[in-house]
This record gives C-alpha cells, sequence and structure tokens, in this order.
C-alpha cells in the first residue's frame, strides 16, 4: 500500500522555511559595532535600495526638540553610527558596489558622531550651551567638540543675530553600547531639554 503523505504538513514545512529565510534576511537592530562584513553589506544594500534610506530609517536617527525654537527654526539632533554613516556614503557614491563598501570600512574605526542645531533665542551667546550625554546612568565624555553660533538664512543683503549653536560631537564608537541614549541640554537662560534615542531601534 502506498502510503500518503499528509499535504498541510508539507505545506507547513514550506511556509515555515519561507518565514525563516525572511527572518533571517530583515537587518538586525540595536547598535552595531564593531561592524563585520555582513553590517557593511547590510548598510550598502540599505542605502542603495529603492526609495532611498527611507523616511523610518532616518526618524530613528534624528529627533526634533519643539520646546527649544525661534519662530520657525526647531532644534534638532542628529546621531550618526558607523552604520548609518556606511549606509548614508552609500547612497550617494557613484558606481561604488557592496566590495567596495567592505574594502572602505571593514576593519577601519569609523566614529560615532552627533550633530545638533540649539536654537533658544536671539543674540544667544557663544559657547554657552550645556550637553550632556549619558547611557546606564554614566555620563559619556566626547573626544572632539566643535561650536559655532547658528545664524537664521537670509539675503546677501540683511544679517540677523545668532538664535543659538550648532555643535558637533565626536565619540569613539566603543564608548556607545545599544542602551538607550539620552542628552541633556541646559542653556544660559535656564531652559531644560533632553532627546532620547532608543539605540536598540538603530544600528
Amino acid at each position: 500500500m502506498r502510503q500518503i503523505r499528509p499535504y498541510h504538513r508539507t505545506t507547513l514545512s514550506r511556509f515555515l522555511v519561507v518565514a525563516l529565510g525572511f527572518l533571517l534576511a530583515l537587518p538586525v537592530g540595536a547598535y552595531d559595532f564593531p561592524l563585520s562584513s555582513n553590517a557593511i553589506r547590510d548598510a550598502y544594500f540599505l542605502g542603495n535600495r529603492e526609495g532611498g534610506l527611507g523616511d523610518q530609517f532616518l526618524a530613528n536617527y534624528r529627533h526634533t526638540i519643539p520646546e527649544l525654537h525661534v519662530a520657525e527654526f526647531t532644534s534638532f539632533v542628529r546621531i550618526e553610527t558607523p552604520f548609518a554613516q556606511v549606509a548614508l556614503h552609500s547612497s550617494r557614491a557613484m558606481n561604488y558596489s557592496a566590495q567596495d563598501a567592505i574594502r572602505e570600512f571593514s576593519g577601519k574605526p569609523i566614529p560615532f558622531r552627533i550633530h545638533m542645531e540649539i536654537n533658544y533665542k536671539p543674540d544667544a551667546p557663544p559657547d554657552a550651551i550645556k550637553i550632556k550625554l549619558v547611557q546606564n546612568k554614566k555620563e559619556i565624555l566626547a573626544d572632539s567638540v566643535e561650536r559655532s553660533p547658528f545664524y537664521p538664512p537670509t539675503d546677501a543683503y540683511t544679517r540677523l543675530p545668532s538664535i543659538g549653536e550648532t555643535i558637533d560631537l565626536v565619540f569613539k564608537p566603543e564608548k556607545i553600547d545599544s542602551s538607550t541614549l539620552t542628552i541633556q541640554i541646559d542653556t544660559p537662560d535656564g531652559q531644560h531639554a533632553e532627546c532620547v534615542f532608543d539605540m536598540q531601534a538603530t544600528r
């Protein structure tokens, strides 16, 4: 007698294989350092996918701070992880392949960067905003800090006073981990704001 296999088991097995393959193909979450060859390849293909990086990807790396603003100029903070930097570079480079990205970035230090524009009042004094980064209840000190006054864009014949600061922070990537990153901002006129990044939602 010929044995007949139940059809639903075969269908279920095929479904599980396809589902497993789909899950394995998804980008792994959480802050990614050091970057493996696979992570660099993921970043390359993310940067080159149709439609670009996408609003959701970019939203995980850039937060506005609505309570700190002058007129229409709202403050924001943008983090640039090593993974995000590879993805952005790959999206802009011409005639650039995944192999090129691996050769360029594999085994090389890529710093963790933070760019912020903090606007809070007209005639803002220079170098007056205090910034503090905290992870796991510990402060993380930047390896370098660059500051400049932020002037609202105008025409060639108008000069407006500074309304805040542009601040760029650079960190060794091993100083950052996958726990929640809180950026505390204090202005000289007593305003306080916090910007929180879920590092489990970034790479």
